[in-house]
């Protein structure tokens, strides 16, 4: 999965959030007032070439629409850190939280536990 810019997980958070819109309203809802129309409206663009967002013709004009999801989007981005970061070894991200004292050991029991019930009640 292609990786987002900060403002383009900006953007993105907008259309998860609200769900469709034009980019009209888009730029009523960004945070950053100062940044013009047809910026955002190539933001929004180069965001449906990533694959991220497609749109709908209204006229002349397009309603977008996200077409990634948000958990699909943090699933990809957290594989890609793992991959890079951490040789591709989930077993290695948890290593680093316990060493880290980030994850206690009664959280690691309990992570355990339902590893375990879902390996005993797959879906």
């Amino acid at each position: 999965m292609k990786k987002l810019t900060q403002k383009e997980e900006e953007i993105m958070n907008l259309f998860w959030e609200k769900g469709p819109m034009f980019v009209k309203e888009l730029k009523e809802l960004y945070s950053d007032q100062n940044l013009h129309y047809n910026t955002l409206s190539t933001m929004v663009r180069i965001l449906e070439e990533k694959g991220f967002i497609g749109h709908e013709q209204f006229g002349n004009t397009h309603r977008y629409f996200a077409a990634v999801g948000e958990e699909e989007y943090r699933k990809g981005a957290l594989g890609n850190v793992v991959k890079k970061y951490f040789n591709n070894s989930y077993k290695n991200v948890v290593s680093l939280f316990v060493e880290d004292q980030k994850l206690s050991l009664d959280e690691l029991k309990k992570l355990i536990q339902e590893i375990e019930n879902n390996k005993n009640n797959p879906q």
